[in-house]
Protein backbone atom coordinates (compact mmCIF):
# COMPACT_ATOMS: atom_id res chain seq x y z
CA UNK A 1 0.00 0.00 0.00
CA UNK A 2 2.95 2.68 0.74
CA UNK A 3 4.17 1.62 -2.63
CA UNK A 4 1.06 2.51 -4.60
CA UNK A 5 0.70 5.20 -2.40
CA UNK A 6 4.31 6.50 -3.35
CA UNK A 7 3.14 5.98 -7.42
CA UNK A 8 0.14 8.02 -6.90
CA UNK A 9 1.97 11.24 -5.60
CA UNK A 10 4.47 10.85 -8.43
CA UNK A 11 1.71 11.52 -10.45
CA UNK A 12 1.67 15.18 -9.05
CA UNK A 13 4.55 16.29 -11.06
CA UNK A 14 5.28 18.86 -13.79
CA UNK A 15 5.44 17.97 -17.20
CA UNK A 16 3.68 15.92 -19.39
CA UNK A 17 0.47 18.11 -20.22
CA UNK A 18 1.57 21.39 -20.15
CA UNK A 19 -2.24 22.78 -19.18
CA UNK A 20 -2.15 20.67 -15.83
CA UNK A 21 1.42 21.55 -14.75
CA UNK A 22 0.74 25.08 -15.74
CA UNK A 23 -2.35 25.10 -12.98
CA UNK A 24 -0.61 23.13 -10.84
CA UNK A 25 1.79 26.91 -10.97
CA UNK A 26 -1.19 28.54 -10.23
CA UNK A 27 -2.31 26.57 -7.27
CA UNK A 28 -0.02 28.79 -5.34
CA UNK A 29 -1.91 32.37 -5.94
CA UNK A 30 -5.18 30.75 -6.78
CA UNK A 31 -5.66 27.78 -3.77
CA UNK A 32 -9.69 27.43 -5.13
CA UNK A 33 -8.27 25.18 -8.15
CA UNK A 34 -6.49 22.72 -6.62
CA UNK A 35 -9.90 20.81 -6.38
CA UNK A 36 -10.68 20.70 -9.79
CA UNK A 37 -6.77 19.51 -10.51
CA UNK A 38 -7.10 16.75 -7.87
CA UNK A 39 -9.63 14.61 -9.83
CA UNK A 40 -7.64 15.15 -13.18
CA UNK A 41 -4.77 13.90 -10.82
CA UNK A 42 -4.92 10.28 -11.77
CA UNK A 43 -7.05 7.38 -12.83
CA UNK A 44 -7.05 5.72 -10.08
CA UNK A 45 -8.86 8.49 -8.31
CA UNK A 46 -11.60 7.84 -10.53
CA UNK A 47 -11.79 4.57 -9.95
CA UNK A 48 -11.68 4.90 -6.00
CA UNK A 49 -14.56 7.21 -5.90
CA UNK A 50 -16.42 4.98 -8.01
CA UNK A 51 -16.30 1.90 -6.48
CA UNK A 52 -16.76 3.13 -3.27
CA UNK A 53 -19.95 4.47 -4.43
CA UNK A 54 -21.40 0.81 -4.69
CA UNK A 55 -21.42 0.46 -1.04
CA UNK A 56 -22.97 2.41 1.91
CA UNK A 57 -21.68 3.56 5.19
CA UNK A 58 -22.10 6.02 8.05
CA UNK A 59 -18.76 6.96 8.28
CA UNK A 60 -16.57 7.51 5.54
CA UNK A 61 -12.53 7.14 6.32
CA UNK A 62 -10.20 8.80 4.58
CA UNK A 63 -6.66 7.71 5.09
CA UNK A 64 -4.23 10.35 4.26
CA UNK A 65 -4.76 13.45 2.58
CA UNK A 66 -5.29 11.27 -1.16
CA UNK A 67 -8.16 9.97 -0.24
CA UNK A 68 -10.07 13.07 1.86
CA UNK A 69 -11.77 14.77 -1.22
CA UNK A 70 -13.11 10.87 -1.82
CA UNK A 71 -14.46 11.13 1.60
CA UNK A 72 -16.09 14.21 1.65
CA UNK A 73 -17.52 13.95 -1.76
CA UNK A 74 -18.92 10.64 -0.59
CA UNK A 75 -20.11 11.91 2.36
CA UNK A 76 -22.15 14.51 0.48
CA UNK A 77 -23.90 12.53 -1.78
CA UNK A 78 -24.50 9.32 -0.20
CA UNK A 79 -25.28 10.93 3.88
CA UNK A 80 -22.79 10.01 6.89
CA UNK A 81 -19.81 11.70 8.01
CA UNK A 82 -16.42 11.48 6.65
CA UNK A 83 -12.96 11.45 8.91
CA UNK A 84 -9.57 12.31 8.44
CA UNK A 85 -6.63 10.01 9.29
CA UNK A 86 -3.19 11.36 8.10
CA UNK A 87 -0.19 9.24 8.72
CA UNK A 88 2.22 11.61 7.50
CA UNK A 89 2.48 15.72 7.85
CA UNK A 90 1.40 15.54 4.39
CA UNK A 91 2.86 19.27 3.49
CA UNK A 92 5.81 18.22 4.84
CA UNK A 93 6.13 15.07 3.62
CA UNK A 94 9.02 15.39 0.90
CA UNK A 95 10.51 18.86 2.13
CA UNK A 96 13.75 18.46 1.48
CA UNK A 97 13.16 17.94 -2.42
CA UNK A 98 12.90 21.46 -4.08
CA UNK A 99 10.22 20.19 -6.48
CA UNK A 100 8.12 19.24 -4.08
CA UNK A 101 8.29 22.70 -2.30
CA UNK A 102 8.03 24.28 -5.47
CA UNK A 103 4.89 22.35 -7.48
CA UNK A 104 3.68 19.86 -4.93
CA UNK A 105 3.05 21.31 -1.34
CA UNK A 106 0.98 24.07 -2.18
CA UNK A 107 -1.08 22.08 -4.15
CA UNK A 108 -1.44 19.33 -1.16
CA UNK A 109 -1.78 22.03 1.49
CA UNK A 110 -5.10 23.36 -0.82
CA UNK A 111 -6.56 19.72 -1.03
CA UNK A 112 -5.78 19.46 2.99
CA UNK A 113 -7.15 23.18 4.01
CA UNK A 114 -10.16 22.61 1.89
CA UNK A 115 -11.96 19.09 3.46
CA UNK A 116 -9.83 19.12 6.71
CA UNK A 117 -11.99 21.36 8.83
CA UNK A 118 -15.64 19.57 7.14
CA UNK A 119 -14.20 15.74 8.96
CA UNK A 120 -15.78 14.94 11.95
CA UNK A 121 -12.85 13.31 13.13
CA UNK A 122 -9.31 14.60 12.44
CA UNK A 123 -6.26 12.17 13.85
CA UNK A 124 -2.72 11.26 12.94
CA UNK A 125 -0.01 9.30 14.15
CA UNK A 126 2.11 11.40 16.51
CA UNK A 127 1.53 14.77 19.02
CA UNK A 128 3.67 16.59 16.56
CA UNK A 129 1.91 16.08 13.49
CA UNK A 130 -1.55 16.57 15.20
CA UNK A 131 -0.64 19.96 17.01
CA UNK A 132 0.77 21.07 13.86
CA UNK A 133 -2.55 20.51 12.12
CA UNK A 134 -4.46 22.22 14.68
CA UNK A 135 -2.13 25.31 14.06
CA UNK A 136 -2.31 25.28 10.76
CA UNK A 137 -5.75 24.53 9.86
CA UNK A 138 -7.32 26.03 13.20
CA UNK A 139 -9.05 22.84 13.72
CA UNK A 140 -13.00 23.14 15.42
CA UNK A 141 -11.56 20.39 17.84
CA UNK A 142 -8.71 19.18 18.85
CA UNK A 143 -7.13 16.34 16.32
CA UNK A 144 -6.66 12.81 18.21
CA UNK A 145 -3.14 11.08 18.24
CA UNK A 146 -3.96 7.49 17.55
CA UNK A 147 -0.43 5.72 16.51
CA UNK A 148 0.30 3.04 14.30
CA UNK A 149 0.45 0.16 17.09
CA UNK A 150 0.34 -4.00 16.27
CA UNK A 151 -1.90 -6.25 18.52
CA UNK A 152 -0.33 -7.44 21.31
CA UNK A 153 1.62 -10.40 20.72
CA UNK A 154 2.88 -12.31 24.33
CA UNK A 155 6.65 -13.03 22.88
CA UNK A 156 9.47 -14.60 25.76
CA UNK A 157 12.46 -12.89 26.45
CA UNK A 158 15.53 -13.93 24.53
CA UNK A 159 19.26 -13.44 25.65
CA UNK A 160 21.40 -12.13 23.13
CA UNK A 161 23.47 -14.81 21.92
CA UNK A 162 27.41 -14.80 20.61
CA UNK A 163 25.99 -12.69 17.04
CA UNK A 164 24.00 -9.78 17.68
CA UNK A 165 21.29 -9.51 15.12
CA UNK A 166 20.50 -5.35 14.04
CA UNK A 167 17.65 -5.66 11.62
CA UNK A 168 15.83 -3.01 9.65
CA UNK A 169 12.58 -3.87 8.04
CA UNK A 170 10.10 -2.10 5.74
CA UNK A 171 10.64 -0.15 2.16
CA UNK A 172 14.27 -0.07 0.59
CA UNK A 173 14.30 3.59 -0.76
CA UNK A 174 16.44 6.57 -0.51
CA UNK A 175 15.82 8.60 2.63
CA UNK A 176 16.06 5.84 5.00
CA UNK A 177 19.68 6.14 5.82
CA UNK A 178 20.23 2.44 4.30
CA UNK A 179 23.85 3.89 2.38
CA UNK A 180 24.94 4.95 5.48
CA UNK A 181 24.10 2.46 7.78
CA UNK A 182 25.88 0.20 5.51
CA UNK A 183 29.20 2.43 5.36
CA UNK A 184 28.90 2.27 9.48
CA UNK A 185 29.19 -1.32 9.63
CA UNK A 186 33.05 -1.55 8.53
CA UNK A 187 33.32 0.23 12.21
CA UNK A 188 30.67 -1.72 14.12
CA UNK A 189 32.58 -4.51 16.86
CA UNK A 190 32.59 -8.05 14.99
CA UNK A 191 30.29 -9.63 16.56
CA UNK A 192 27.01 -7.11 15.22
CA UNK A 193 25.58 -8.26 11.73
CA UNK A 194 22.74 -6.35 9.86
CA UNK A 195 19.68 -7.61 7.92
CA UNK A 196 17.85 -5.28 5.95
CA UNK A 197 14.35 -6.98 5.41
CA UNK A 198 12.14 -5.31 2.37
CA UNK A 199 10.73 -5.73 -0.68
CA UNK A 200 13.14 -5.62 -3.80
CA UNK A 201 13.55 -1.67 -5.10
CA UNK A 202 14.67 -2.40 -8.77
CA UNK A 203 18.27 -0.47 -9.17
CA UNK A 204 18.17 0.86 -5.82
CA UNK A 205 18.65 -2.68 -3.83
CA UNK A 206 21.59 -3.44 -6.35
CA UNK A 207 23.08 -0.36 -5.76
CA UNK A 208 22.73 -1.29 -1.81
CA UNK A 209 24.57 -4.77 -2.60
CA UNK A 210 27.12 -3.10 -4.39
CA UNK A 211 27.82 -0.91 -1.42
CA UNK A 212 27.80 -4.06 0.50
CA UNK A 213 30.43 -5.65 -1.69
CA UNK A 214 32.69 -2.99 -2.09
CA UNK A 215 33.53 -2.76 1.50
CA UNK A 216 33.62 -6.25 1.87
CA UNK A 217 30.34 -6.48 4.43
CA UNK A 218 28.95 -9.76 2.78
CA UNK A 219 29.51 -11.73 5.93
CA UNK A 220 28.03 -8.83 7.94
CA UNK A 221 25.01 -7.21 6.12
CA UNK A 222 22.41 -9.57 4.31
CA UNK A 223 19.01 -8.45 2.07
CA UNK A 224 16.76 -10.48 2.44
CA UNK A 225 12.92 -10.33 1.17
CA UNK A 226 9.72 -9.43 2.68
CA UNK A 227 7.43 -11.61 4.71
CA UNK A 228 3.62 -11.16 4.68
CA UNK A 229 2.40 -8.36 7.71
CA UNK A 230 0.94 -10.93 9.73
CA UNK A 231 4.47 -12.92 10.14
CA UNK A 232 6.62 -9.19 10.55
CA UNK A 233 6.54 -8.97 14.23
CA UNK A 234 7.07 -12.55 14.82
CA UNK A 235 10.25 -13.39 12.62
CA UNK A 236 11.69 -9.65 14.24
CA UNK A 237 11.70 -11.61 17.64
CA UNK A 238 14.93 -13.74 15.86
CA UNK A 239 16.66 -10.12 16.40
CA UNK A 240 18.25 -8.34 19.27
CA UNK A 241 18.22 -4.98 17.87
CA UNK A 242 15.63 -2.69 15.64
CA UNK A 243 17.01 -0.14 13.73
CA UNK A 244 15.86 2.84 11.83
CA UNK A 245 18.40 5.90 10.85
CA UNK A 246 15.70 8.51 10.11
CA UNK A 247 17.37 11.81 8.26
CA UNK A 248 16.10 14.52 10.33
CA UNK A 249 15.48 16.98 7.79
CA UNK A 250 12.28 17.60 7.87
CA UNK A 251 9.47 18.12 10.39
CA UNK A 252 7.49 15.58 8.62
CA UNK A 253 10.83 13.30 9.69
CA UNK A 254 11.12 15.09 12.93
CA UNK A 255 7.17 13.87 13.94
CA UNK A 256 7.66 10.41 12.16
CA UNK A 257 6.49 7.82 14.98
CA UNK A 258 6.14 4.48 12.21
CA UNK A 259 4.90 1.20 12.29
CA UNK A 260 8.46 -0.47 12.31
CA UNK A 261 9.07 1.48 15.80
CA UNK A 262 6.03 0.11 17.36
CA UNK A 263 6.75 -3.67 15.89
CA UNK A 264 10.64 -4.15 17.01
CA UNK A 265 8.90 -2.94 20.56
CA UNK A 266 6.42 -5.86 20.11
CA UNK A 267 9.17 -8.53 19.06
CA UNK A 268 11.06 -7.31 22.21
CA UNK A 269 14.06 -5.78 20.80
CA UNK A 270 16.61 -3.23 22.02
CA UNK A 271 16.01 0.14 19.91
CA UNK A 272 18.50 2.20 17.75
CA UNK A 273 16.82 4.93 16.29
CA UNK A 274 17.34 8.32 14.84
CA UNK A 275 17.44 10.86 18.03
CA UNK A 276 13.89 12.37 16.03
CA UNK A 277 11.55 14.20 18.89
CA UNK A 278 8.47 11.96 18.54
CA UNK A 279 10.70 8.73 18.55
CA UNK A 280 13.07 9.52 21.02
CA UNK A 281 10.41 10.35 23.39
CA UNK A 282 8.90 6.92 23.98
CA UNK A 283 12.87 5.39 23.76
CA UNK A 284 13.67 7.66 26.83
CA UNK A 285 10.39 7.18 28.56
CA UNK A 286 10.57 3.04 28.27
CA UNK A 287 14.26 3.13 28.47
CA UNK A 288 14.18 0.64 25.14
CA UNK A 289 17.71 1.64 23.49
CA UNK A 290 20.22 3.95 21.87
CA UNK A 291 19.36 7.37 20.09
CA UNK A 292 21.42 8.16 17.16
CA UNK A 293 22.10 11.97 17.03
CA UNK A 294 23.24 12.42 13.15
CA UNK A 295 23.16 9.93 9.80
CA UNK A 296 26.83 10.32 9.93
CA UNK A 297 28.28 6.68 9.39
CA UNK A 298 30.50 7.28 12.46
CA UNK A 299 27.40 8.50 14.74
CA UNK A 300 25.76 5.68 13.63
CA UNK A 301 28.87 2.94 14.45
CA UNK A 302 29.04 4.83 17.84
CA UNK A 303 25.46 4.05 18.62
CA UNK A 304 25.48 0.93 18.20
CA UNK A 305 28.83 0.10 19.42
CA UNK A 306 28.05 1.61 22.34
CA UNK A 307 25.58 -1.21 23.08
CA UNK A 308 26.63 -4.37 24.93
CA UNK A 309 24.94 -7.60 25.58
CA UNK A 310 24.03 -6.71 29.16
CA UNK A 311 22.53 -3.31 28.27
CA UNK A 312 20.82 -5.12 25.18
CA UNK A 313 18.85 -7.41 26.97
CA UNK A 314 17.81 -5.12 29.82
CA UNK A 315 16.64 -2.59 26.75
CA UNK A 316 14.96 -6.08 25.60
CA UNK A 317 13.15 -7.19 28.65
CA UNK A 318 11.59 -3.27 28.59
CA UNK A 319 10.29 -3.69 25.53
CA UNK A 320 8.08 -6.30 26.17
CA UNK A 321 7.04 -4.48 28.97
CA UNK A 322 6.30 -1.30 26.78
CA UNK A 323 4.47 -3.64 24.46
CA UNK A 324 1.11 -4.55 26.71
CA UNK A 325 0.84 -0.71 26.87
CA UNK A 326 1.78 0.16 23.41
CA UNK A 327 -0.57 -1.97 21.41
CA UNK A 328 -3.88 -2.06 19.21
CA UNK A 329 -5.98 -3.03 21.93
CA UNK A 330 -5.12 0.19 24.06
CA UNK A 331 -4.75 2.63 20.89
CA UNK A 332 -7.64 1.74 19.10
CA UNK A 333 -10.25 2.71 21.96
CA UNK A 334 -9.98 6.67 21.46
CA UNK A 335 -10.50 5.62 17.43
CA UNK A 336 -13.36 3.48 18.48
CA UNK A 337 -15.32 6.26 21.23
CA UNK A 338 -14.58 8.63 18.68
CA UNK A 339 -16.18 6.99 15.99
CA UNK A 340 -19.14 6.07 18.43
CA UNK A 341 -19.67 9.60 18.82
CA UNK A 342 -20.99 10.08 15.37
CA UNK A 343 -22.92 6.95 15.08
CA UNK A 344 -24.03 5.62 18.50
CA UNK A 345 -26.63 3.44 18.00
CA UNK A 346 -23.40 1.11 16.33
CA UNK A 347 -21.50 -1.20 18.71
CA UNK A 348 -18.04 -0.22 17.46
CA UNK A 349 -15.10 -2.25 18.06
Amino acid sequence: MRLKRIEILSKVVPGGHLGYASRLIRVRFQPGIADKLYWMMQSTIIELYELAQTVDACVWLANDWIALPIAARLAKEKGGSYVYDTHEFAVEEYAEKLHWRMWKRPFVCAVERQYIGGAAVVSSVSAGISERLDAMYQLPRPSLVIRNTPFYQPFRFRPTGERIRVLYHGIIVIGRGLEQTIESVASWRPEFELTIRGPENPGYSDMLRQRIRHGGLENRVGLVPPVLMTALVEEATAFDIGFFALPGHSRHNAFALPNKFFEYIMAGLALCVSDLPEMARLVEEYQLGVLIPTLDPAAIASAINSFDRERIDACKRNALAAAEELCWERESARMVNAYQQLVPEIALG
